[in-house]
């Protein structure tokens, strides 16, 4: 638990800085003048905050510059990463406005990251010819360029876009369908057990053009139909199953888990919707898979999280006093900002089973009301999954 609670804290310190932007939009952050130019939001001016602005500032320059993703884990890249100053040509502090807007793609020192305190921003300027330099001879020998600019390989998600279609008695069920409402509750719990979050479809026309239900039937799906899917909900994972039952018992679910242009395929037969909901969404997890334990309703399920929308919050001073009322709760283990707007948060809440009790505390709490989740947040937002919304009114 107590790593949960390190790993929340830092969460917390990140988000902190994020929600700045709630504080005004009066001022504006110019965060690059050049390719090799880039601010870096910086809290002290001593020696080692200085060193450690030029290493998160080259980080961010080799990312931008040389376009490939996996640039960070080369052997000469981490050298000079580790010697950053040999490749700044200059630098400047400058100490904005009270209210600036500190842009989230802002880097960071590690001082900021855990405090969540940024006073000044540090402008580098890096060599552009060293840079270039250090990109080029990098890159690994005897590589194609097509294989370098190859896409890393899938990393897990800590949310996912789940398109599922139920054939029950020759009647098919999108998991967007009223009728699927519980079968979404589940399927939430079952995929909280190992830290995925989960966004549905809506089921709208535009859903009904990218994914066809005789092309989730068939599970052959069109590259454009895949990427327009995952832009139009903002996630990078999707999975996409089909769960029929069988003449005799039990059902069978096909599954295809798409990352990029990677796709895994699975199929499972089992005597149950329940047994094959889980197994189809253990795809999402390669990693660690979905305790065969769990079991609605049971011990383990008080390990799951619960999502919690808070409507209204304007200031760093509004999200900590919602952070205080989460944490001040017995029964919560663990919260932590999931998803940041301009106006509102998405909290992760461990464990699930504590959603009860915060709700019988907004009784008590005049700031906080309990209210619908809003209707205009986009497609990919997790406000729309949320499992309890509030507004906070002072």
């Amino acid at each position: 638990m107590n790593s949960v609670k390190r790993y929340s804290h830092l969460l917390f310190a990140l988000v902190i800085l994020q929600s700045l932007v709630l504080v005004s939009v009066s001022n504006t952050v110019q965060a690059q003048t050049d390719a090799y130019t880039i601010e870096v939001a910086v809290m002290e001016r001593s020696s080692d905050e200085q060193q450690d602005a030029y290493m998160a500032g080259l980080r961010r320059i080799l990312l931008n510059n040389s376009g490939d993703k996996t640039i960070l884990n080369r052997d000469l890249i981490r050298q000079g990463l580790k010697k950053a100053e040999d490749y700044v040509q200059s630098f400047s502090y400058r100490r904005p406005p009270l209210g600036t807007v500190i842009s989230a793609e802002t880097p960071i020192t590690r001082s900021v990251q855990l405090s969540g305190q940024a006073t000044q921003l540090m402008l580098v300027s890096f060599d552009r010819v060293l840079v270039n330099q250090l990109i080029s001879e990098s890159a690994p020998a005897n590589v194609s360029r097509e294989e370098e600019d190859e896409p890393a390989p899938a990393v897990a998600s800590n949310s996912a876009l789940v398109w599922i279609v139920i054939n029950d008695q020759d009647r098919n069920i999108l998991i967007s369908d009223p009728a699927a409402a519980n079968v979404q509750q589940r399927a939430r719990e079952i995929a909280g057990a190992a830290g995925i979050s989960l966004v549905y479809p809506t089921g709208d026309e535009e859903d009904q053009q990218i994914l066809s239900v005789e092309a989730i039937e068939t599970q052959t799906f069109l590259e454009e139909s895949l990427n327009a899917a995952s832009e139009r909900y903002r996630q990078d994972t999707l999975l996409i199953g089909h769960m029929s039952r069988l003449d005799g018992s039990g059902w069978r679910g096909t599954w295809t888990r798409v990352f990029g242009e990677q796709q895994q395929q699975a199929q499972f037969d089992t005597n149950s919707l329940d047994e094959g909901l889980k197994a189809g969404l253990g795809v999402l997890n390669s990693v660690a898979q979905i305790d065969e334990t769990f079991r609605y309703g049971g011990t383990a399920s008080s390990d799951t999280e619960g999502l919690v929308w808070v409507g209204s919050l304007d200031s760093t001073e509004d999200y900590a006093r919602v952070i205080s009322f989460f944490n001040d709760l017995d029964t919560v283990a663990s919260v932590y900002p999931k998803e940041v707007q301009a106006t509102s948060m998405v909290f992760s809440v461990v464990p699930r089973s504590a959603l009860v009790d915060i709700q019988s505390a907004l009784f008590d709490v005049p700031w906080l009301q309990r209210t619908a989740p809003p209707a205009e947040s986009g497609p990919g937002s997790l406000a729309r999954n949320a499992d309890l919304a509030i507004e906070y009114t002072q």
